[in-house]
Parts: structure tokens; sequence; C-alpha cells
């Protein structure tokens, strides 16, 4: 039966691993070095049906490998984002026992486009399988990923497979974006404080010398374009908060990317701006200011990278 999980490379592949700021110039794709290569198993394995479509493969029989290969074997547009070091990539992907064919996982937007893709972040320090074969790729590329022996038992473990056969992968790469907020810069109210970029996209703070406005105010300082965040969207994003005392509170940019729940599940946590991101379009940088009482008033900068 097809197992509808999230891999655990897969999810380890997210975020949360100590991402660092990223240049958020484009990279040309010539510029771009995978470091997957092709090889004989994902060169020969047959893939049936296009991008976005429920895939089904044909593997080589009793074909074995020694490393992990990886082959595009459909481009996508040769204008989209380059997914270099440093980026969020959105995928759908499927998971195969080379031997018999069998499906072991399959992504929900596969069959029902409102699913958000699953994301991956490109990353040296978090590098795995599944992140690398979507290094350099652009939104409409579909690649077939074949896992190495070491590779395939944990994988196929983690997915209910219970011979020891090769696993093979097709991934179709939704959407790229760096892991900074891109777009069309606003002005921000007055009290608010002023908010800085420098050249690799990462966030400061000003405060200005006056009392921090009362209640829960936040305004958009980057205006992305894309899809609005709802209220039952996880959302991936950098997020610098700052007392109005000026001692920082968190700093992605230092600890990595952030998971930000649903809005019922995060007010659990306690984290109150989350429901200031409903509405925005993803690629927006969204900053909040909180006074919910004098000792607690802060500023929250917020760049929505993507949902899951």
């Amino acid at each position: 039966m097809l197992r509808r999980i999230i891999p655990a490379t897969a999810a380890a592949a997210l975020l949360l691993a100590g991402v660092t700021g990223c240049s958020a110039q484009q990279a040309q794709a010539s510029d771009c070095k995978t470091t997957l290569q092709p090889g004989a198993l994902s060169d020969g394995t047959t893939v049936l049906g296009s991008f976005g479509d429920v895939p089904e493969i044909s593997a080589p029989e009793d074909l074995e490998i020694l490393s992990t290969q990886r082959t595009v074997v459909e481009y996508g547009d040769s204008d989209g984002y380059v997914a270099e070091e440093q980026s969020l990539v959105g995928v759908n992907m499927a998971f195969f026992d080379a031997a018999t064919g069998d499906a072991l996982f399959q992504s929900e937007g596969f069959t029902d486009p409102s699913q958000p893709p699953q994301p991956l972040l490109v990353a040296e320090e978090t590098a795995n399988p599944l992140s690398e074969a979507v290094r350099c790729s652009v939104p409409g590329d579909r690649i077939v990923l074949a896992l190495s022996p070491e590779e395939s038992t944990q994988l196929g473990g983690q997915l209910g497979a219970t011979g020891a056969d090769a696993v093979v992968g097709v991934v179709d790469v939704v959407s790229t974006a760096p892991t900074v907020a891109e777009g069309t810069k606003r002005g921000l109210p007055n009290g608010f404080p002023a908010v800085v970029t420098d050249e690799e996209g990462r966030v400061g703070v000003v405060l200005p010398p006056t009392e921090a406005p009362a209640g829960t105010t936040s305004a958009v300082r980057i205006s992305g374009e894309g899809a609005e965040v709802t209220a039952d969207d996880n959302v991936i994003a950098q997020v610098l908060a700052v007392g109005w005392d000026g001692m920082e509170q968190e700093n992605t940019w230092d600890t990595g990317l952030k998971l930000l729940y649903t809005e019922a599940d995060i007010a659990q946590s306690g984290v109150t701006y989350r429901a200031e991101l409903t509405g925005k379009p993803i690629g927006s940088q969204v900053v909040v200011v909180e006074n919910e009482g004098a000792a607690n008033a802060r500023v929250v900068v917020v760049d929505i990278l993507g949902v899951s």
C-alpha cells in the first residue's frame, strides 16, 4: 500500500539546521555546480508521465550501483530561479522499489494541486541526497534520483520497504526561491522602527527614540509575489525579534530557518505574531510591533519564504 508520510530525510532537509543568510543575487544555471551526477541507474530508469503527472517507473534489472545518481529527465523554465546554495525548493516527489516498480511514497501534491509542495533546503551544511538532487534545478524540472545501497536501505526502511533493493525517486521541482524576502519595498508607518538589510539580505533593526505603539500592529516592508499565506499553513521563515530595549531575542539568520505552524497550533506556543502573516504573499517581509505590556514590547521582522 502506498504510504503517505514525509520521509525523515525529507523532514531533515527542511530547515532548522543552522542555516545562514545567502546572497539574493541570482546565479546563472551554467555557474551552478551539482554534487550528484547521472549514472547507469538514473539514466536507465524510464519514467511514465510528464511533469506534474503521477509518475510510474521502470528501472533496469539486476543493475548494482555504488553511489547516488541524479538525472534530469524533463527540463523546466530556463529563466527560472536557479536553486543554488542557500535556496528553498518546493517539490512533489515519489519513491519506488527499483526492482518491482512498486510505489513506496507519493506527495499528495501529485493528485491534489491545493496541497503545498514539500520544502527542501539546498545548503552545504545540511546536505543530503534529496536536497542535493534539486541543487541547480529550476521550476518545471523532473529529476530521477537513484539512491546508493546505503541510502536506499535507510530511506526504504523509513518508507516501509521490506527488501534490500535500490530505491529510485522521481522529484518534480515546483518552486525555487532564495532564503530571503525579495519583492517591492514599501515605507513603514510612523512609529515603526527602521529596518535595513545588507547585501546578503540579512536584516537589522534601528529602534526609534519613542515608546512602542500600543497593541499589535504589522506592516509589509517587502511585498512578495507568491500565493497568500492562509491560517492553516505552516510558514517557513527567517525571523529577527528584538526587544524595545534593543536586546536581540531571536535571530534565525544565525540559528537556521524557522517553521511557524498554523494559527491554531502556534497560538498554543505563545508565538503571537503568526496571525499577522495570514493573508500576506509568500516572498514578503512583514514587520510586526508587539506591545501588549510595556515590559514585553518588541519588533519582529519575518521573511516569509514558503509554506508547507
